[in-house]
C-alpha cells in the first residue's frame, strides 16, 4: 500500500462475484456439500465457528471460498480486526490477500512498505514520500500483549491496516456499501489502477467471493464457493489448511472449478490471476490449493509454459507425450516448454488409453474436456508435447 502511486507490482488475484443460496434448510446442505467437497474435509462431529462464533466478530458469514483460501489463523484475525475497527471483514481479507496473497511478506520492499499489509514505512520512499511520519508510524496497533510491535507480525498489521482503512483512507463501518469500499481500495493503493493491475477492481472482487454483501455488489457468476456457510468460523474443523499433494486432491480442486468463467465474458479476468490469457494461472492456482508448493503469486506461472519449467527444475517428474499420465498431471499442448500453447489438467485415465481433462480458458470458461486420445486433443490448436508430476506426487 503506498500513499502515492509507485507501480510496484501486486498479487493480483482475481475471484469474481460472491453469491447466497435461499435460507432453505435444502439450501444449506447444498452449501455445506460443497464446503466438504471442495476442502476435501468433513464437519461431521465438528463445532464449527471457533472464536468466530463467540459473538465478538461481525460482518459476513465467510464463504466456501473464504474458508478454502485463508488459513483459518488469519481469517481469525481479519474477522478480529473487522470487528474492532468496525470494518467489514471479508474487505479487509482482500487488501490482505491482494498485498502478500495471505502470507507473511517479512521485510521491506524497494518500495517502503512492509508486512503481510504491505503499509507505508520507510520515511521518503516511493510508499511514504516526504520527511514526515508514516503510515505505520502514525497508525500503528500493538495487536499482541507482550509481544513487541511489528509490521511483521501479522496481528499488528492487520489491525494497523484496519486502523489505517477507517482512519485515513475512509472505508465505512461495516455494512458500507461496494462503492464505499471501492473507493476506500483505491484510497489505499494510492490510486483505482495502474498498468497491468486494476487494483481496486480485484480487490472488490475478491472481497464479494468471501461474502460481502454491501449495497450495490455485482451479481453473483458463482453462487456454490460464494455461498455463506453460517457459523463456519475459523475453527481449526471447518477450515483446514490444504492437504498434501496428491492425485486425488489435484483432481477434487481442478473439477471443484469447472463452469467457472470470465467476467465481463471475453476479458480474460478471472479468479485464478490477473486479466491475461489464464489457462496457466488455473492450473497453477489448482496444484497451490492442492498443495503443492508452487511458491508466490499464480501470475508468476502465466505462461503455458511455466509450470513444466517449474517442475522439471524443482524434482517433479516430466512426462513424453507417449507416456501413460496419471489424474493430478499437467497436460502440456504445443511443441515444447519454449513453444507453448496451452496447459490443463488430467483428471481421469481410462483403461482405454483415453484421457479427460479439466481446462481453464476453454472457451473462456474452465471446461471439462474428453474423454479424448491424447494422439488426438479435442478442441486444441497443438498436440500434446508432455506432462508433468508435481514433485511432491512425483512416483
Amino acid at each position: 500500500m503506498n500513499e502515492e502511486r509507485t507501480g510496484r507490482g501486486r498479487t493480483v488475484l482475481w475471484l469474481w462475484l460472491a453469491a447466497g443460496f435461499g435460507g432453505t434448510g435444502l439450501a444449506l446442505v447444498a452449501i455445506l456439500a460443497v464446503a466438504v467437497v471442495v476442502l476435501g474435509a468433513s464437519f461431521t462431529g465438528c463445532e464449527a465457528g471457533g472464536e468466530a462464533s463467540a459473538g465478538t466478530i461481525s460482518g459476513p458469514a465467510p464463504s466456501a471460498y473464504a474458508l478454502q483460501s485463508i488459513p483459518p489463523a488469519r481469517l481469525r484475525l481479519y474477522q478480529q480486526a473487522g470487528a474492532r475497527f468496525d470494518i467489514d471483514w471479508s474487505f479487509l481479507a482482500s487488501i490482505g490477500a491482494q498485498e502478500c496473497n495471505n502470507g507473511g511478506c517479512a521485510g521491506v520492499n524497494s518500495a517502503g512498505c512492509a508486512g503481510p499489509m504491505q503499509i507505508a514505512y520507510v520515511r521518503g520512499s516511493a510508499c511514504s514520500p516526504g520527511p514526515g511520519p508514516t503510515l505505520w508510524e502514525r497508525y500503528a496497533v500493538k495487536a499482541n500483549p507482550g509481544q513487541p510491535l511489528s509490521v511483521n507480525d501479522p496481528a499488528d498489521a492487520i489491525d494497523t491496516a484496519a486502523r489505517i482503512l477507517r482512519e485515513a483512507k475512509g472505508a465505512p463501518p461495516t455494512g458500507g456499501s461496494f462503492s464505499e469500499y471501492r473507493q476506500a481500495a483505491c484510497n489505499y493503493y494510492g490510486a483505482c489502477a495502474t498498468v497491468g493491475v486494476s487494483y481496486a477492481e480485484e480487490v472488490m472482487a475478491r472481497a464479494v467471493q468471501y461474502g460481502f454483501t454491501g449495497a450495490g455488489s455485482p451479481t453473483p457468476t458463482s453462487p456454490p464457493l460464494a455461498a455463506p456457510v453460517e457459523g463456519g468460523g475459523p475453527s481449526e474443523c471447518a477450515a483446514p489448511a490444504p492437504g498434501p499433494s496428491g492425485a486425488r486432491a489435484i483432481v477434487r480442486v481442478a473439477e471443484s472449478q469447472v463452469g467457472q468463467g470470465e467476467h465481463p465474458p471475453g476479458s480474460n479476468c478471472t479468479i485464478y490471476g490477473p486479466c491475461e490469457e489464464w489457462c496457466s494461472l488455473f492450473a497453477s492456482w489448482v496444484w497451490q490449493h492442492a498443495g503443492v508448493p508452487l511458491p508466490g503469486p499464480t501470475a508468476l506461472y502465466g505462461y503455458s509454459g511455466s509450470l513444466y519449467t517449474w517442475t522439471r527444475e524443482h524434482g517433479g517428474r516430466v512426462l513424453p507425450p507417449t507416456a501413460r499420465p496419471l489424474p493430478g498431471d499437467a497436460v502440456f499442448y504445443g511443441t515444447g516448454p519454449a513453444a507453448s500453447a496451452h496447459v490443463g489438467i488430467v483428471v481421469q485415465v481410462l483403461a482405454t488409453g483415453e484421457i479427460v481433462t479439466v481446462e481453464g480458458n476453454y472457451d473462456g470458461r474452465v471446461t471439462r474436456v474428453g474423454p479424448f486420445t491424447p494422439s488426438a486433443p479435442i478442441g486444441e490448436a497443438a498436440p500434446i508435447y508432455g506432462y508433468t508430476q508435481p514433485p511432491a506426487s512425483a512416483g
